[in-house]
C-alpha cells in the first residue's frame, strides 16, 4: 500500500494522472509486479519512474451506472429459525377502525400480513356474538393461542414476544388478549350506539309514515261522509230482485257507520303496526313485540281457522237469515197497510196495527233463534239458541214494571180501594176517577183534562181519597191588624155557601201580616178561584167597617 501511495504521489508531481480502471480489472503496468493485498485483491507495485519517456495516459473507459444494493438486515444473533433471513415488515390487526395489535414476525410460511388478515377475519366473525369475557389464552408448549369463544384468533411464539419488546410469551399473550377485549368492547359499544341511532331514526320514520297514512285515511273518511250527506239520492237501496231489503236511508246509515268505524279500525291498526315495528327494533322491548303479536294475531288466527271450518254452516245460516229478513219485511208491510187503512181485518183495529206489528216481528225473531236455530246448526246449546234465551230473559226483565203495575192494579180493582166518581190526590196529580183499568187509573182534573196515572205510582206516593166532592184549598195573606178570630168565623160562614166542611186555619204569623189556609169541599167548577173571590170581598167589608 505504501508503495502504491508513493507511485501515485510521484505521478501527481509529474502532472500525469492515471485513468480510472473498471472494477476487477487486473492491470500490471510495465516494469512492475503484482502484489497480493491483505483483502485478497492484487495490488500493483509500480516500477520506479523513468525520467525519460513518460507513459502516455490511456483513454478513459465509458462510465458504467451502478445501483447500490441495499444490504440485507441479518436476523439477530441466536435466532436459529430466522438466521440469515431478512426481517419481514410488520402488519396491523384492525377491528373496524380500531387498531388491536401488531404482528412483527412470521410463523413458518405465514407472513405477518397473512397472520394479521386471518386474525382480523376471526375477530370480525366473532364481533356479533362474542363478549369481552369470552377472550382467553391457552398455552401449548412454546406457543400461546388467543381464543375468542371457541375460535382461535392467533398463535403467538416467543419470536412475537421478543420482537414486540415483551419480557416473555405469557406477558405478550396477555397483552394481546387485553387489547382484543378492549377492541371488542369499544367496537360493540360503537355498534350499539350506531344501531340505537339507526333504530330511533327508523322509529321516527315509522311514526311519520303512520301519521301520514292516518291523516290520509281521515281525509278519505271525511270525503266519504261529505259525499253521503251531499248525495243521499245517489245511494242505492239494497234489493233482492223485486223485494227491497234495505231502503236508501238504511243503506246510507250503514255506510256512514262503516266509515266512522273504519276510521277507528285504521287508527288502531296503524298504532298497533307502529308499536310492533318499533318494539322489534330494540332489545329491551323485543319481548313486548311477541306479547303484542300473540295477543292479537293468536286469537285472529284461531278465529280464521274456525271460520274456515264453518264455511258450509255459515252459508246455511246466511240463507236462513235472509229468509227471516224477508218474512219480517212482509210482516212489517202487512201491519203498515192495516195501520194506514189499505187492508182491513176484523180482528185487528187500525190503531193497534203498528204495536201489534212490532210484537209480531219480535216474536218471529225469538222463535227463529230458539226453535229454528238448533235445527239448522245441529247444536241445541249453540250460540243462536243462547241468543234467543238471552232475548227472552231480556224481555222478561223489561216487563217487570208492567207486571208490577198489573199486580197493583189487581189489588186496587178487586180490593175496591178506589171507586169511579171519587175525587183523589195521587202525588202531584188530583182529579175525579172516571175509569179503572188493570194497568192505570184515569182521572179528570178541574180543568177537564184526562190523566192516565199508572197504578205503579201508588207505590211511591200516598193516595188521598176525598170522596165524591173534591176538597179545595187556598192560602190568603191578611194584614196583622185585620187578623182576628172574628174574621176567621166570618170567612167560614162565607165559604159555607160554596160547599161543605169549610175551614179557616192560621198557617203563618209575620210582624206585618198573617197567612190563612182556606179549605172547602165543593163540586163547583173552579172552586178555588170562587173561594178566593169570596174571601177578598169579606176582607174589604171588614176594612170598611173599621173605617
Amino acid at each position: 500500500m505504501l508503495a502504491v501511495c508513493l507511485a501515485l504521489l510521484s505521478r501527481a508531481e509529474d502532472g500525469s494522472v492515471p485513468a480510472p480502471l473498471p472494477p476487477g480489472a487486473d492491470v500490471t503496468p510495465a516494469g512492475g509486479e503484482a502484489v497480493d493485498s491483505p483483502a485478497g485483491s492484487p495490488e500493483v507495485v509500480p516500477a520506479p519512474p523513468k525520467p525519460a519517456d513518460p507513459p502516455a495516459a490511456p483513454k478513459p473507459p465509458p462510465p458504467v451506472a451502478v445501483q447500490p444494493a441495499e444490504p440485507p438486515v441479518q436476523a439477530p444473533h441466536g435466532d436459529d429459525s430466522g438466521a440469515g433471513q431478512a426481517v419481514e415488515s410488520s402488519a396491523e390487526v384492525r377491528l373496524g377502525d380500531t387498531l388491536v395489535f401488531t404482528i412483527r414476525a412470521s410463523r413458518g410460511t405465514a407472513t405477518p400480513a397473512l397472520r394479521a388478515r386471518t386474525a382480523a377475519d376471526v375477530l370480525h366473525d366473532a364481533l356479533a356474538t362474542a363478549r369481552p369475557e369470552d377472550v382467553r389464552v391457552e398455552h401449548a408448549g412454546t406457543v400461546s393461542i388467543v381464543y375468542v369463544g371457541a375460535a382461535p384468533v392467533i398463535q403467538l411464539t416467543p419470536e412475537d414476544a421478543r420482537r414486540s419488546g415483551d419480557a416473555s410469551l405469557t406477558v405478550h399473550a396477555d397483552r394481546v388478549a387485553s387489547a382484543i377485549k378492549q377492541a371488542l368492547k369499544a367496537e360493540q359499544q360503537r355498534s350499539v350506539v350506531a344501531s340505537t341511532i339507526f333504530n330511533v331514526s327508523l322509529a321516527v320514520l315509522f311514526a311519520v309514515l303512520a301519521v301520514f297514512l292516518l291523516r290520509r285515511a281521515w281525509q278519505l273518511g271525511d270525503r266519504a261522509e261529505h259525499w253521503l250527506e251531499a248525495n243521499p239520492e245517489r245511494v242505492p237501496s239494497l234489493r233482492l230482485r223485486s223485494v227491497e231489503v234495505l231502503n236508501r236511508g238504511a243503506v246510507r246509515g250503514s255506510l256512514a257507520l262503516a266509515v266512522a268505524a273504519g276510521r277507528w279500525v285504521v287508527l288502531v291498526g296503524l298504532v298497533y303496526a307502529w308499536l310492533i315495528a318499533t318494539f322489534s327494533l330494540f332489545e329491551a322491548t323485543r319481548g313486548l313485540t311477541e306479547k303484542l303479536s300473540g295477543a292479537l294475531l293468536g286469537p285472529l288466527a284461531a278465529l280464521a281457522s274456525r271460520v274456515a271450518a264453518s264455511v258450509p254452516l255459515i252459508v246455511v245460516v246466511s240463507f236462513a237469515a235472509l229468509t227471516l229478513a224477508l218474512v219480517l219485511r212482509a210482516v212489517r208491510l202487512f201491519f203498515a197497510e192495516v195501520a194506514h187503512g189499505t187492508t182491513t181485518v176484523g180482528w185487528l183495529p187500525k190503531d193497534l196495527a203498528a204495536p201489534t206489528g212490532v210484537l209480531a216481528q219480535l216474536g218471529l225473531v225469538v222463535l227463529a233463534l230458539v226453535l229454528v236455530a238448533p235445527v239448522i246448526t245441529g247444536d241445541p246449546d249453540g250460540a243462536f239458541t243462547r241468543m234467543g234465551l238471552v232475548l227472552l230473559g231480556s224481555a222478561g226483565l223489561a216487563s217487570l214494571p208492567v207486571v208490577a203495575t198489573g199486580l197493583v192494579g189487581v189489588v186496587t180493582l178487586f180490593g175496591r180501594q178506589l171507586k169511579v166518581g171519587d175525587w183523589i190526590e195521587l202525588g202531584p196529580r188530583a182529579g175525579r176517577v172516571i175509569g179503572l183499568g188493570l194497568l192505570e187509573t184515569t182521572l179528570r182534573d178541574l180543568g177537564g183534562v184526562e190523566l192516565k196515572v199508572p197504578h205503579l205510582l201508588r207505590l211511591w206516593h200516598p193516595t188521598r181519597v176525598h170522596g165524591p166532592t173534591p176538597r179545595v184549598s187556598a192560602t190568603l195573606t191578611v194584614d196583622r191588624a185585620l187578623a182576628t178570630p172574628a174574621l176567621s168565623a166570618r170567612l167560614e160562614r162565607v165559604l159555607a155557601g160554596l160547599g161543605t166542611s169549610a175551614t179557616v186555619r192560621l198557617v203563618e204569623v209575620q210582624p206585618g201580616h198573617v197567612t190563612l189556609e182556606l179549605t172547602v169541599s165543593s163540586a163547583t167548577a173552579d172552586a178555588q178561584a170562587a173561594m178566593l173571590w169570596l174571601a177578598l170581598a169579606e176582607l174589604e167589608a171588614v176594612k170598611q167597617e173599621k173605617q
